[in-house]
């Protein structure tokens, strides 16, 4: 950020936390928070309306599988901007099930009964203007997003099938509510075009604070089915983008390997660039995380090519379906925004067993390669298959 000449560096606060112990958690959102100015200084004045605090619930997972916020860093945001004189709800649009089921499973209903404070859904829509828009003009958000003083984001650092990573950015996608999520997965159907519309989105929402869990975060096959990794870290920030780049810098991930990273800094949204970013509080080098894997749809294949339309689908990643796992659920083709997904007996089909007590089917013309089934299936019966191309220029690395 540049103010008459001057550069003035975003704020980055991290804080160690080695364990989920509730003292260890509000120590380190506490301090980080303090790092960028206390509660205080991200409340509106005066103190009227609500604030809206949201997590990541995307499904019903219990804590331990590193999927949804934790509850107690939930638990110490609250009570912080409790303290600080707010009034805080919780909600969230999430990707299956009902608010209430999801934060039952999570342990976030828990907190915030004990806290004393309001689960809100997030199904009721209000359409907003947003004419600063790059890509998208108008946005329907949660009427809680709308109607709140002020927005603090809880995000959970994982890796995320089609965005490559999902933290403080992409956790705003839940502020839409879950009907309109798939109609905008369906227009901004390429990485490219749904990253500047996340950026669109975070400037229309202005979270006043980012919080991102990263004590346990969850490399490989996310956002769902990946594996916990120990980081041991609390992040926070005004500025969303400089928070993820941060992250993914502890975790020695390139943030320019995240679509909506590099969109950011073609196009000045954020700051992602090391001389516009001020870490305070622990040293990154505290934190040693070792290979940390991003999902088979982000292998090193993006920097290589220049995907147009024509060729996307021998380069992108491919859904496939395990017969063995699936169990007919029909979660993905509810969550399919192409209706490209169907469940049910094959009929002529081979005649496995599986295929006759009913699978999930894909039809790969139909297919957007968004990946909703994956990120979806409770089973994790979806894997990411490498295109063809991809595959082939993967192999082609090795040698180089």
């Amino acid at each position: 950020m540049r103010t008459g000449g001057i550069t003035l560096k975003i704020k980055v606060a991290l804080a160690t936390c080695r364990s989920y112990s509730q003292d260890n958690v509000s120590h380190a959102v506490g301090l980080a928070t303090d790092l960028l100015g206390g509660a205080e200084a991200f409340l509106p004045r005066p103190r009227d309306g609500f604030v809206v605090v949201k997590p990541n619930m995307l499904s019903p997972y219990p804590p331990e599988r590193a999927v949804t916020t934790h509850p107690a860093v939930v638990g110490a945001v609250l009570d912080l901007f409790k303290q600080a004189g707010a009034k805080v709800v919780v909600g969230d649009s999430p990707g299956h099930g009902s608010v209430s089921g999801v934060a039952a499973k999570c342990g976030i209903a828990a907190v915030c009964r004990e806290a004393g404070v309001d689960l809100v859904s997030f199904d009721d829509g209000v359409a907003r203007k947003h004419p600063a828009g790059r890509v998208c003009k108008e946005f329907v958000l949660a009427r809680p997003i709308v109607d709140a003083s002020a927005v603090i984001n809880i995000g959970k650092m994982k890796t995320h099938g089609f965005m490559t990573f999902t933290g403080a950015v992409k956790n705003l996608f839940g502020c839409i509510p879950g009907a309109e999520k798939l109609r905008m997965h369906l227009r901004y159907n390429d990485p490219r075009a749904f990253s500047l519309m996340l950026l669109d989105l975070a400037g229309l929402v202005k979270p006043r604070l980012s919080i991102l869990d990263a004590v346990v975060a969850m490399d490989g096959d996310g956002p769902s089915h990946g594996r916990p990794r120990h980081i041991g870290a609390i992040l926070a920030s005004e500025d969303p983008v400089a928070l993820d780049v941060v992250a993914l810098r502890l975790a020695g991930v390139d943030p320019m390997r995240v679509p909506y990273l590099r969109a950011a800094r073609e196009v000045s949204a954020g700051s992602t660039r090391p001389e516009e970013i001020e870490v305070v509080g622990a040293p990154p080098e505290e934190f040693h995380v070792t290979g940390f894997a991003l999902p088979p749809a982000a292998r090193a294949t993006s920097g290589i090519f220049t995907v147009v339309r024509a060729v996307r689908k021998h380069v992108t990643a491919i859904p496939w379906v395990d017969a063995a796992k699936c169990v007919a659920c029909g979660v993905c083709a509810e969550s399919c925004p192409s209706g490209a997904i169907t469940v049910g007996s094959a009929g002529t089909a081979a005649g496995t067993a599986a295929i006759a007590r009913g699978t999930a089917m894909i039809d790969r013309h139909r297919c957007i390669r968004c990946f909703c089934c994956h990120e979806m299936c409770p089973e994790g019966a979806i894997s990411l298959r490498r295109g063809v191309i991809a595959s082939i220029a993967d192999r082609a690395l090795e040698w180089l």
